[in-house]
């Protein structure tokens, strides 16, 4: 196996823990009292760190282990659940999720994790948290962190800047008081677009699309068009609050470089003895992990890519069986006819096998709505209970890649204008909590 098949099968596993993680955490602030659900989390915590380590990202793995921590702390009952304490955990597994997609988009899985884990820390050592999340000033516009560039990135803007385009950092800032934030990002990228190429995001467009941002992003921009008129055009956006613009240069990107390998040279060498140190550590807590009797896997990851060369084949093969039809009628021989019925009974059960390898169960779309209106309904100081009705349903993988997105807009929309404040509903007669349904069924 290649070392990108690994990381593949580590991208898709640790996404499949930290929805776990997830799904797990929702159960805790419902149950704070089941440890069950604490030791649930907390394996899938610990075999996250075991195979970030394993492939190298010690930054997701080190966030990993503080998490790991406290869920140590809740389920030895020396910490007790709280929402605050829920909101680091939320918090630190949203961090997770980013660093994971950023791997899978060909970047190093880094990200600026300092606060949510000096809180994960305090809270293993029994100090109150109060505010969990973060917040930022919204004038701290030129505060945003400077944008990394991998060497195809730093290689399209080399030869753009040769071809006498420019290369412009855009950051935006939206109101605080913006909800629908993903229609605003999709607007600003509908602009830039129409005057240049966008090479680079951050945050990833996978996370401003689910709005998994404060209210701050910027956008890389080849184009032609001037900076003024740019910021002009983007200002016109409803809720945009400020952009700042400033321009890349590939002699500013090879300085910038230069610094960054120093700084991980001067890192690797500081954190060296540490990795020594935490290694006997490590040992010893694996050891104390419970030993469980290994059960074979039934089911194995493959590619959708493999399953349309399969299709195409399979349509081959069809194609030729009809020849074998139109022959064994010309030839009129028994035992042909017999072959070609056969062959024909044979494939249609490989077409409906084939077809049912492309199925996935809808919940891939629907797992990630609990968390999504737990955090909506928080900010809008609303009580919502969302009930999920037909997870189990199976669509085509490609029907389920279209379908995320604008099922997501739904479920803001309906929280944002369908469910009324606590204070509102009991005014009108109805009970404070209001009910979203997600329902895949007629």
């Amino acid at each position: 196996m290649e070392m990108n098949q690994y990381l593949e099968v580590f991208i898709e596993e640790s996404k499949e823990h930290l929805q776990t993680c997830n799904d797990k955490l929702l159960e805790l602030e419902k149950n704070p009292q089941d440890l069950l659900i604490v030791n649930e989390i907390f394996r899938s915590a610990h075999t996250l760190k075991g195979m970030s380590a394993t492939m190298g990202y010690e930054d997701l793995a080190n966030l990993t282990h503080n998490m790991e921590n406290v869920l140590d702390g809740i389920r030895n009952e020396k910490i007790v659940v709280s929402t605050e304490i829920l909101d680091v955990l939320f918090q630190s597994t949203e961090d997770l999720e980013a660093m994971v997609i950023s791997i899978a988009e060909g970047g190093d899985g880094k990200r600026n994790v300092e606060e949510v884990v000096s809180k994960l820390s305090a809270i293993e050592k029994g100090e109150v948290i109060v505010n969990s999340m973060p917040t930022k000033n919204k004038s701290s516009l030129s505060e945003h962190p400077k944008t990394s560039y991998d060497q195809f990135e730093q290689t399209v803007i080399q030869q753009s800047e040769d071809q006498g385009f420019d290369c412009f950092e855009i950051t935006v800032q939206l109101r605080e008081d913006c909800l629908l934030k993903a229609a605003r990002v999709f607007m600003v990228f509908e602009i830039l677009e129409k005057n240049g190429e966008v090479i680079k995001s951050t945050p990833s467009v996978d996370q401003l699309e689910e709005e998994n941002f404060d209210h701050q992003f910027t956008v890389t921009l080849i184009t032609k068009q001037n900076k003024n008129d740019l910021q002009g055009m983007i200002k016109k956006v409803s809720e945009v609050d400020k952009v700042d613009i400033i321009n890349v240069t590939s002699q500013s990107l090879s300085i910038e470089d230069s610094e960054l390998v120093e700084k991980h040279v001067v890192e690797s060498t500081t954190t060296s003895n540490e990795k020594e140190s935490s290694a006997t550590k490590e040992k010893v807590e694996n050891k104390s992990e419970t030993t469980k009797t290994p059960v074979a896997s039934k089911t194995i990851r493959v590619n959708i890519e493999r399953l349309d060369v399969l299709m195409n084949l399979f349509e081959e093969l069809v194609i030729d069986r009809g020849r074998l039809e139109s022959i064994s009628k010309d030839l009129n021989h028994s035992e042909l006819n017999e072959t070609v019925e056969r062959m024909t009974r044979i494939s249609g059960d490989l077409q409906t096998i084939i077809l049912t390898m492309r199925m996935v169960p809808v919940e891939t779309v629907f797992n990630r709505f609990p968390r999504m209106v737990r955090q909506l309904a928080r900010d809008l100081n609303k009580k919502i209970n969302l009930e999920i009705i037909g997870a189990e349903t199976e669509l085509d993988r490609t029907v389920i890649d279209e379908i995320g997105d604008p099922l997501v807009h739904l479920i803001r929309n309906a929280l944002d204008h369908g469910v009324e404040t606590p204070e509102v509903r009991l005014a009108n007669g109805k009970s404070e909590e209001g009910t979203v349904k997600a329902s895949s069924l007629s």
